[in-house]
């Protein structure tokens, strides 16, 4: 599962002049952001992973889930990253050492908003299917 996150955190991290890397400043998370962590950031994790062995081929079929979160007062700033995202993530090759990329493939995308904060949380969830074969 580690070379799957660094594979994805190496994917987000790869061109510090991609729309996403810009608009987050960098800051993407594995499975949360740190205590006062400044907005907008991203954070990536695993919903689920299923290990499959079929005919000899060891895969990982891995759901990820990202997070967006924006203080911004207005939905703005959060749909611009939720673009950003699906333009870098949706369908890409994804290199992740001793395993061959099979899919990446978007799947739900919600809202994430807290109105409660002052200003407001603006955010997006979105899902993922990651399918992975371990390489001979």
């Amino acid at each position: 599962m580690n070379l799957l996150f660094t594979g994805i955190y190496n994917k987000l991290i790869a061109n510090t002049a991609d729309d996403l890397y810009v608009a987050v400043g960098g800051r993407f998370y594995l499975n949360h952001a740190p205590q006062n962590a400044t907005l907008p950031f991203c954070i990536f994790s695993s919903i689920s992973s299923v290990h499959e062995i079929d005919f000899g081929e060891e895969r990982e079929d891995t759901l990820i889930q990202f997070d967006i979160f924006s203080e911004n007062n207005s939905a703005d700033e959060a749909g611009d990253i939720l673009g950003y995202l699906k333009t870098l993530m949706d369908d890409c090759a994804l290199t992740v050492t001793g395993w061959r990329h099979i899919t990446f493939s978007r799947g739900n995308v919600y809202p994430n908003n807290d109105f409660s904060q002052v200003p407001p949380i603006h955010g997006y969830s979105v899902e993922y299917n990651v399918m992975i074969e371990k390489t001979k």
